[in-house]
């Protein structure tokens, strides 16, 4: 198998047909097919070209470990979640590489449970793939992919049924979404139609190429800013590839910044019900205010979806998620998604009776800096000794993921990156020239 793939609790990636191979996804599909001993397994993708082909291969190696497979076709990673547990499946893999450009691909390995596998169950996984033990079953009978085309249903019953589509429906929000092309393209218009909303739609064709970046960041959503104030919009959404992260717009056009996803669901539902809320370590220092203002205790936990859903378990949880646009609410799936978002920031604007804008300033809000640096890992030990001797006295520092350290006037993070071959460095600070600052000296400590 290849080694240039990045191999993470995020499950393997890569550039496809250079640091990730056809041999790559038929082993990995092998050996999840052994892991859990055959039987229904769903599976999914979106909207990138190799998609298909990458499906081809995935099902094939599971029909031969003797599972069964339900195909979703093109659907959101979420749904993937929903439909596991609506079908009692035994897993589900996900062939999308979420927020990486259009020539990358991945897998996503899910549990019986209708989440994502966690460090445990991936360290098991990798091990059965690098043995090369796989399992192999008798095919005495036609092996056949079971195609299932009602998933959609599922989902929008999920979202719609824990929000209040009353209230929604008598806003009648006109709102534009920017699907990205991608596979939330079918699923979110058809869910702000369910909920009485007017749906614009922008990049809206699965048919076609990414015409943005994949990542629903300020910089990337200058369409959708337009069309919000040509269209006099309520507000604008902005998805990902596989619809598990989501970006806001104000009606004024002006993006919000994926760290509010998080930090507006969670101040909507701990503001009605209060319940512990689980972060990871590169979320915004909003979410402790929420915390605040809510009575309620702030976990955080490595960076990564599968870490925080094991955190919202174990901390009983009712919401949580991470800076990127991810929102996960247990009680639609147990991931990011984005469906699962607009339900609740809808019913927050419909419920408090006021534009977004005037919503996200409830939350106090702080200036972030997100830079990706070209720094061999082997380097970050040092490093982190170096960070550590100038801020430690300053602030708490974090070890359980790269470094993080908490300072009286802001915070930084600076880990590898589970999806990309980067080190990613998080700066946060109230204005921006203190970012900027703070940036600028843990950069030059580099």
């Amino acid at each position: 198998m290849s080694q240039r793939a990045m191999i993470s609790v995020a499950g393997i990636r890569g550039i496809v047909g250079e640091t990730l191979k056809a041999e790559d996804f038929v082993a990995y599909a092998l050996g999840f097919g052994t892991m859990i001993g055959g039987g229904k397994v769903v599976v999914g993708r979106d909207t990138r070209p190799s998609g298909e082909m990458i499906r081809d291969l995935v099902c094939g190696a599971l029909l031969s470990t003797g599972c069964r497979v339900v195909d979703l076709g093109i659907a959101p990673t979420p749904t993937l979640g929903v439909m596991i547990r609506e079908l009692r499946a035994r897993g589900g893999v996900a062939i999308t590489a979420s927020h990486n450009p259009l020539e990358w691909n991945a897998l996503k390995f899910f549990r019986h449970d209708g989440r994502l596998q966690n460090k445990t169950d991936q360290m098991r996984l990798f091990e059965i793939c690098r043995s090369g033990r796989f399992r192999g079953a008798r095919i005495v009978r036609q092996t056949n992919v079971t195609v299932c085309d009602a998933w959609q249903a599922y989902h929008l019953w999920r979202v719609t049924r824990n929000v209040d589509e009353e209230a929604i429906r008598r806003r009648r929000f006109r709102v534009v979404v920017d699907c990205c092309n991608g596979a939330g393209a079918n699923l979110i218009p058809s869910l702000l139609r369910n909920l009485g909303c007017e749906a614009v739609t922008l990049f809206e064709k699965p048919e076609k190429a990414f015409e943005r970046p994949a990542e629903p960041l300020p910089e990337n959503l200058s369409a959708l800013s337009q069309r919000v104030r040509r269209k006099k919009a309520d507000i604008g959404f902005a998805l990902d590839p596989d619809a598990d992260r989501l970006a806001i717009v104000d009606e004024q056009g002006k993006p919000l910044g994926e760290e509010r996803t998080v930090t507006l669901a969670a101040y909507h539902v701990l503001s009605r019900k209060r319940s512990p809320l689980v972060v990871n370590l590169s979320t915004t220092r909003a979410i402790d205010d929420v915390g605040q203002m809510c009575g309620v205790r702030v976990h955080r936990t490595p960076v990564g979806e599968a870490h925080v859903v094991e955190g919202m378990r174990q901390h009983r949880a009712t919401i949580g998620g991470e800076g990127n646009g991810g929102v996960i609410w247990p009680k639609v799936v147990l991931s990011r998604d984005a469906a699962a978002g607009i339900g609740l920031i809808l019913e927050a604007l419909a419920q408090a009776n006021e534009p977004i804008s005037q919503f996200n300033r409830r939350v106090p809000d702080y200036v972030m800096m997100k830079t990706r640096l070209s720094l061999a890992p082997k380097k970050l030990g040092p490093a982190f000794s170096r960070l550590e001797r100038r801020f430690g006295r300053m602030g708490r520092a974090w070890r359980t993921d790269g470094l993080r350290i908490d300072l009286p006037r802001g915070w930084f993070h600076l880990r590898p990156s589970g999806t990309e071959p980067i080190v990613r460095l998080f700066v946060e600070a109230p204005t921006a020239e203190e970012a900027e600052a703070l940036a600028a000296e843990v950069s030059g400590l580099l």
